[in-house]
């Protein structure tokens, strides 16, 4: 057996899946959760879905860039075919945004994406094609190749490595760990409180108990007495009808108030716990207790999160990009980056006086500052000026020998 079949399996025995096939999700668990785990559940969590699209809309809304190198200059390449596929439209049917968000909504919940890659006769990459990530699994071949295979209805697609971009979370270096499978227990417990409380609220806000009676019932009488009982303490338009007990009939309450089972606390760790997962500060999604939601300090918040969760994001899909669409020969003059510093401009006052200081300094010219801005470039704005009267730097040493004749005459 080589290396690569006994390096593919992640904690898992042959009984439990194929020699070769890769997992995303854990083997055993410790406990069983409250609720079922899908998708479809897990985004109905606020917590989950806040953190899921804050990831997703702010990698996809990031510009991405085709650079042409050259030595140790480079220069963007707004000509290259990756430029039209990468920057506007990876297929007929989506644009750039909609693509990057449907990829990397799968790459945040399942910790894998994957898009078949279509090319043409010369061996370019013209399309991408986004693969559902529950509906592909990964299999590691004897001799150390990957295929790919995607399972739609009863059907099966099996693509070679080649032909599949894919982009992973950590994992086994074949395949990402799924944050969906190994926080299932954390969302299965916030779904279990969400049901709760729904079901809570939806009964008047009344807790469950036991109805004695001090005489036998029959089945039937006992059936009717319940559909009588329900009928009274049911439904959120009961929740102050006066209940009339009769015939030795006595209400026992045996469910916990929410206060008492400290409902408010548990999903507001809830919460936070579904946050770790994602590596999302909880302020971030708009959890307030406690923090100031106003100064440096959210600033600071906000910029790590962006150097310790959103730029491995990119530097991920970064590598992947130049691995799968750009051909070897290529891969030494070309890179393909995302526009990160944008994500790290401070306000407008900081952003003037770090131009300025650039600027001043001969390190950016003036149209390289305006164009950080937005703003068009002007003639003349391509020279490299410092703070002595703003001079060119080629100017220098001609004005510093003109002040010395002056002085000597």
């Amino acid at each position: 057996m080589s290396i690569w079949r006994r390096f593919s399996f992640w904690g898992r025995s042959a009984t439990t899946q194929q020699e070769g096939q890769q997992s995303s999700s854990p083997d055993t668990r410790n406990v069983e959760s409250v609720k079922t785990v899908t998708e479809d559940t897990a985004l109905q969590i606020s917590a989950v879905w806040a953190c899921v699209r804050l990831l997703t809309e702010t990698l996809a809304s990031i510009p991405l860039h085709i650079y042409r190198v050259d030595g140790d200059e480079r220069e963007e390449d707004s000509r290259h075919n990756l430029a039209r596929l990468l920057k506007r439209k990876p297929n007929a049917r989506m644009t750039k945004v909609v693509w990057f968000e449907t990829m990397q909504l799968n790459l945040v919940l399942h910790g894998n994406c994957y898009a078949v890659i279509d090319r043409d006769s010369k061996g370019q990459a013209i399309s991408l094609w986004p693969l559902p990530a529950q509906q592909v699994d990964v299999e590691t071949l004897p001799d150390g190749s990957v295929v790919y295979h995607y399972y739609e209805g009863n059907d099966v697609a099996v693509f070679a490595e080649e032909n599949i971009l894919h982009v992973r979370l950590f994992g086994n270096g074949t395949i990402g760990l799924s944050p969906l499978e190994y926080a299932r227990n954390s969302i299965g417990l916030a779904t279990g409180s969400e049901e709760f409380s729904s079901k809570f609220f939806c009964n008047g806000g009344k807790p469950g108990g036991v109805l004695t009676i001090d005489q036998v019932l029959k089945d039937e009488q006992r059936k009717k007495v319940r559909e009588n009982f329900s009928a009274l303490t049911q439904g959120s338009e009961n929740a102050h009808r006066l209940m009339v007990l009769e015939a030795g009939m006595k209400y026992q309450q045996v469910q916990l108030k929410p206060e008492d089972m400290q409902m408010l606390e548990t999903r507001r760790f809830q919460m936070r716990d579904i946050a770790r997962f994602f590596g999302v500060p909880s302020i971030l999604i708009n959890d307030q207790e406690g923090t100031t939601t106003w100064g440096t300090g959210v600033e600071q918040i906000m910029l790590g999160f962006y150097q310790l969760n959103l730029r491995p994001y990119l530097s991920r899909w970064e590598e992947a990009l130049r691995e799968k669409l750009l051909p070897t020969s290529d891969r030494r003059k070309y890179q393909i980056e995302f526009a990160f510093e944008g994500l790290l401009r401070a306000d407008s006052k900081g952003r003037a006086e770090y131009s300025s200081q650039m600027v001043n300094n001969g390190l950016m010219t003036r149209n390289e500052a305006r164009k950080k801005e937005n703003l068009p470039a002007l003639p003349g704005g391509d020279m490299l000026t410092v703070q002595s009267a703003l001079s060119p730097l080629e100017q220098l040493g001609q004005q510093t020998d003109n002040s010395g004749d002056s002085d000597g005459t």
